[in-house]
């Protein structure tokens, strides 16, 4: 298993300014998802993995495929007219449709890319969650952004409970 690269090509520290987050040169190029090359602008979706932690994932230009077929097919399963108790039972499958939020990644002459981070999804934040920075690393070969005490909650458990 190759681990090659430094905590710093890994995990980049970004400053959360107004709405905008910037994705750091070495994240780009080392992402597969969404595509960055040949394009000046991407309509991409914040996936929520979790409130604090958002995945980047392109919005199909044509039908989509795999799992984003099966969540897109179960967020209309939730939007279905149903009777008045229908879709009550349980809140995770039923708010799946705010799971992903458009959002749009743009590249400017003078920043490079940025990530034009929806309110909606910042609105999901926990009060006490740190908005000055926050950290975007590659996990899947996606772009992810964790705000810092999502983070520290996920380093939280021992080591030795993730091996």
């Amino acid at each position: 298993m190759a681990t090659g690269g430094s905590i710093g090509e890994k995990l980049a520290k970004v400053k959360f300014d107004r709405e905008r987050i910037r994705l750091p040169l070495h994240i780009i190029e080392g992402a597969t998802h969404p595509r960055f090359a040949d394009v000046t602008e991407i309509e991409c979706w914040l996936l929520v993995v979790t409130p604090g932690r958002y995945r980047l994932i392109m919005r199909p230009k044509g039908t989509p495929t795999g799992i984003l077929a099966r969540i897109l097919e179960a967020v209309e399963d939730a939007e279905e007219f149903g009777d008045l108790l229908d879709r009550t039972e349980d809140n995770g499958k039923d708010a799946i449709g705010v799971r992903l939020i458009p959002c749009t990644v743009s590249l400017t002459p003078r920043t490079g890319w940025r990530v034009n981070f929806p309110k909606a999804a910042k609105d999901l934040l926990s009060e006490k969650e740190e908005r000055a920075f926050v950290f975007v690393r590659i996990v899947a070969g996606y772009v992810e952004i964790w705000f810092p005490d999502t983070l520290r909650r996920a380093l939280a458990s021992p080591l030795a409970e993730l091996l």
